[in-house]
């Protein structure tokens, strides 16, 4: 039996999907019951569980062999480093108490830097957090998220011009599709091994923020140009999409971080693997939707 949380999102669904068609018997762990349903007539068991409530969780993990842990981003939070630190104190209390053979979770590209990192900094804290359990730990290092540009098509598709916090826009950068990190957990909840790994993850080539606007032209058959998003507007933009003070803070130090290169793969002392979606593949549902 394997436990997913946050299997409502692109990579626990896809870990999930994965997982039940090669006849793997899964528990997704949801906040509520309101998205559920869907799983348990896939043949999911489900649980109920918030990720700060360790007695849940421990309800939820019980008779596990393997646990994918995903934490979410806490964009709404007043204060997201004091609400992941208790979600990291819940989880592990809970993992401890029900001793899986095994817990993946998703960590970031930059999660072994302590500072410079914004948002990262969760992630960082989260390996130092794992890297204690008395089980064995796999954690992931994905890239920017290929789906971070989705928000907005619908911009480019109306004005002509594609925001990003990428800067320069020509700067290539490590990119992965959700559905490449999926398979990975998917894959290594299958697998066996001891102690504590790292395996750092990004897609088949590198890409800039120019190139997304180029795969946006082609497939829309309009001209697309890239439009800097300043740095001293940040902040206010990412609080315009409802991101709390707080949380649009470390959004805005994160980007920085890309930006100046400080937030980059460690590589020495740590696995690597290459997804096999290319950027084009992993956008083209949206681009073409709505």
């Amino acid at each position: 039996m394997y436990a997913i949380t946050g299997i409502t999102g692109h990579v626990g669904s896809e870990t999930a999907r994965i997982l039940l068609a090669n006849n793997q018997p899964i528990r997704g762990v949801f906040r509520n019951l309101t998205k559920a349903a869907g799983w348990r007539n896939n043949g999911a068991e489900i649980a109920i569980a918030e990720l700060h409530d360790a007695q849940a969780l421990e309800a939820a993990f019980k008779h596990t062999t393997g646990i994918f842990v995903m934490t979410p981003p806490l964009f709404e939070s007043p204060d997201p480093m004091a609400d992941h630190d208790q979600m990291l104190m819940a989880l592990s209390s809970a993992i401890e108490k029900t001793k899986p053979t095994k817990v993946v979770y998703l960590s970031s590209i930059g999660a072994h830097l302590p500072t410079g990192t914004g948002a990262i900094k969760k992630l960082y804290d989260m390996e130092q957090a794992f890297k204690k359990l008395p089980v064995a730990t796999v954690g992931i290092r994905a890239g920017w998220f290929m789906e971070n540009f989705v928000g907005g098509i619908r911009q480019a598709k109306q004005t002509g011009q594609l925001p990003s916090f990428l800067n320069p826009t020509n700067m290539p950068v490590p990119m992965v599709a959700a559905k490449d990190i999926g398979k990975l957990v998917a894959h290594l909840l299958q697998q066996s091994w001891t102690g504590h790994r790292i395996i750092e993850l990004e897609g088949p080539c590198l890409y800039s923020a120019n190139d997304v606007a180029s795969i946006l032209s082609g497939q829309l058959n309009q001209s697309i140009s890239t439009r800097l998003i300043a740095v001293s507007d940040y902040q206010a933009t990412y609080q315009s999409y409802g991101a709390t003070p707080a949380a649009a803070a470390l959004m805005a130090e994160m980007n920085n971080g890309f930006n100046n290169s400080h937030i980059v793969f460690e590589e020495t002392g740590c696995e690597h693997v290459l997804g096999d979606t290319l950027l084009e593949d992993a956008l083209n549902s949206y681009i073409h939707a709505g």
